[in-house]
């Protein structure tokens, strides 16, 4: 990890002087023949394409509003957004650049910006400078745009810039490294599937102070290329999701591996704030969740380790069949994750599942996972018997955690789960609940010490357990009476 942060170290370096020697030469879009309020599609294409011409430069938009269709960024491009400028996305779909994509959605073909084997690109505003999709024009068309699609290319900077209003998703990167992501707000409500960011198979990304709120997931790590997802920085971060905050996964064919999330604010998630999936036969290793605050958020952490087992390897580009699985298609795996230092008051939408959850599949475990120094206060209201709730197992199905139903559990749900360690966590209750805190079922190894658990007036029941060899209790406790530790 420490070798990670120093690389990201240098690269941010390097990209800063990219942006310094970018100031020599100017490209304004004015020059070019762009206007206010009037699409300026060529004129701003024809003032990135000089400075592309000249070697590198800055390609300014001056204070004002501007309307244009789609715009392809080349290398050593410094995009730059002055005080007080909008630059929207055409209105029309004909003014949307129809980019080879080979996919399953026709909508992935069109954005504003597309970015393609390209390096040493740079977009930066200042406090007023907004990208605005008007996505509200294509909420029922199949063919929605991307605000950026960028892909193959290495040495991506945004900084201090609003991108809004997206088609789709919002930001995408496919297979590039080297990018930073600062001071960047992304709003982006105004369409089902309104992603945040999205990096497939990217390496060496950096994302730190940056404001989203979103319909869907807001910063999404996905793995359908034959590429590793690897060396992901997110810090500082402040994000409202309706689907998940931060999301690794679904589309998960390949690897994930040192990923770390620190001092960040989630609220408002309604469908889970946090989400480690692997289902598509890939593997997550080595992720790093910490300093973590929750609010108002269902389903706070989610893992699984599912067998969708998605085939992607077609196409380097998100080519799959939804519906033949391939013989053969290992399950994959999800292993070395810790997460520490959260507090969280949660709400649910339906409170009998909206707990922390951890579950595999039969055979096939989530292993070494740790959560320590733990704070987390539920709403309770999950007025059930759960003696005989059976969870289904619903091995290839897509992987949310409110398609599980009710759980045994109000705090904490652990399946098919090997080397699991609570250490330092408190469970409070605001509402009566008459479930036990914790569910254990075929969880080996479980070691929990220094647990505070609260329990429901006239509940008894701190753990269920349905499977648990070498469960290991020290200085557990349940409305401040001892747990003990279970016999055999």
């Amino acid at each position: 990890m420490k070798r990670h942060i120093l690389l990201t170290a240098l690269l941010w370096m390097g990209l800063t002087s990219l942006a310094q020697a970018a100031e020599d030469k100017v490209f304004n879009i004015l020059d070019y023949g762009a206007k206010p309020w009037v699409l300026s599609t060529d004129a701003i294409q024809a003032a990135i394409d000089a400075c592309h011409e000249a070697g590198e430069g800055r390609v300014v938009l001056p204070k004002g509003n501007y309307k244009t269709g789609t715009l392809f960024l080349k290398s050593n491009v410094h995009l730059d957004f002055e005080d007080g400028v909008t630059l929207y996305g055409s209105s029309d779909l004909k003014d949307y650049a129809d980019v080879p994509v080979a996919t399953e959605e026709p909508h992935f073909s069109k954005c504003l910006f597309y970015v393609r084997g390209a390096e040493n690109i740079t977009i930066t505003g200042q406090d007023t400078s907004v990208i605005n999709g008007q996505g509200y024009f294509f909420k029922h068309s199949p063919e929605r745009p991307k605000l950026f699609r960028i892909e193959q290319s290495k040495n991506i900077r945004f900084e201090n810039i609003t991108v809004k209003n997206s088609g789709s998703w919002c930001i995408y990167f496919g297979e590039c490294d080297n990018i930073r992501m600062t001071r960047v707000s992304v709003y982006n409500k105004e369409n089902h599937n309104n992603d945040g960011m999205n990096y497939d198979g990217c390496s060496n990304v950096w994302i730190k102070d940056c404001n989203l709120q979103v319909e869907d997931d807001a910063i999404c790590l996905k793995s359908s290329v034959a590429r590793p997802c690897e060396n992901i920085n997110i810090e500082g971060c402040t994000v409202s999701s309706y689907h998940a905050a931060f999301k690794l996964g679904t589309a998960s064919g390949w690897t994930f591996k040192d990923i770390s999330i620190k001092n960040c604010r989630f609220y408002d998630c309604r469908y889970g704030a946090i989400k480690l999936l692997m289902v598509d036969g890939g593997m997550i290793d080595n992720v790093h969740i910490s300093d973590i605050e929750l609010f108002n958020c269902g389903g706070p952490i989610f893992l699984r380790l599912g067998n969708r087992g998605r085939d992607y390897t077609k196409s380097i580009r998100q080519v799959y069949d939804k519906d033949v699985k391939p013989e053969g298609r290992p399950v994959g795996s999800l292993k070395n994750v810790y997460i520490g230092n959260i507090t969280g008051h949660l709400y649910g939408r339906n409170n009998a599942v909206e707990g922390v959850m951890f579950t595999g599949i039969p055979g096939h475990y989530i292993e070494n996972v740790t959560m320590e120094n733990i704070d987390l206060s539920f709403s309770g209201h999950g007025e059930m018997d759960t003696k005989d709730l059976v969870v289904p197992e619903d091995e290839a199905r897509y992987p949310e955690q409110s398609f599980f139903g009710p759980l045994n559990s109000y705090g904490l749900f652990i399946r098919h789960a090997k080397n699991v360690t609570l250490k330092n966590i408190q469970f409070s209750l605001r509402g009566h609940d008459s479930r036990p805190a914790i569910y254990l079922e075929d969880a080996i190894n479980c070691r929990l010490e220094n647990v505070e658990l609260e329990l429901g007036e006239g509940v008894d029941q701190a753990l269920m357990i349905k499977d648990a060899p070498e469960l290991k209790l020290k200085r557990v406790t349940a409305n401040g009476k001892r747990v003990k530790q279970p016999k055999g």
